[in-house]
Formats: C-alpha cells, structure tokens, sequence
C-alpha cells in the first residue's frame, strides 16, 4: 500500500530547499539508499524550481508537492509537483549550450528520474510534472 505524503509551499524560491527537506525526511524511513534519495532530492529542487520560475501559482497562491512511496521489495517513489501552470508554454528537455545560463533542469529530470511526465489540468487552471523512481509508475504501468 502506497504512502501518500502532501506538502503545500509558497510560490517563491525558499521553498525549493524547503520542499527537498520535507522530501527527504519522508524518504529517511523508505528503505532507499543515499545515492537514490540525492538523485530524487535533485529532482525535486529542479521541479519546484521550475514552478517557481516558470509557472503561476495555483488558485491558492501556492504549490503542492506529493511524494508517494510505494515500499515492495525494491522502494518506489513517484513525485509530483502541482502549479498554476505557463498558458503557451510547453514543458519539455531541452539541451542547453555551453553559455547557456538555464535550460538544464528538465534534461536532469529525464537523466535521474526512470520516467517523468506532464499533466495539464485546463479546467483547474493547473499543470503537475511528475516524476518516478525504482518501478513502473501510475502514469505508464509496465
């Protein structure tokens, strides 16, 4: 039986590191070694960032993260971030130059995560970009 653990952060940059910290305490107890849990730390402080430079907050001023354990015999984590969603604005990986100063965070999402996708919500004003780890997801079973 999954956990399901939800957290509502302000739409500013404090709350990336505030959102990897309450990721991480909810993975302390998951079984998961400390590579994994760094890799799905990176994951999250992308996301949010993302969210936080990128997207509008939700209708309540905020976003939301989910985290979802799913303790078997090999841990899996799915996690989700939740925003206001960028009217116009596609969200995909793409690949930076060497001057670049951004445009990295996705192609890391994609690097670290085992699938991570997006879902627009156009009636609740709301786009979540999730992420999975260590199994088949809830999105794309296998």
């Amino acid at each position: 039986m999954p956990a399901t653990h939800w957290a509502t952060f302000a739409h500013d940059a404090a709350s990336v590191p505030r959102a990897r910290h309450v990721v991480r305490t909810v993975l302390d107890g998951a079984g998961l070694d400390e590579m994994a849990t760094a890799e799905i730390e990176i994951v999250v402080s992308e996301i949010v960032g993302n969210a936080v430079r990128h997207a509008r907050p939700l209708t309540d001023g905020a976003i939301h993260v989910q985290c979802d354990v799913i303790a078997e015999e090999q841990p899996h984590v799915e996690i989700a971030v939740t925003d206001g969603g960028s009217p116009g604005r596609v969200v995909s990986a793409r690949t930076a130059g060497e001057s670049d100063t951004s445009g990295r965070g996705l192609f890391i999402v994609e690097g670290l995560a085992d699938e991570w996708g997006v879902v627009e919500d156009l009636d609740n004003l709301s786009r979540t970009v999730w992420a999975s780890f260590g199994g088949p997801t809830r999105h794309h079973p296998h």
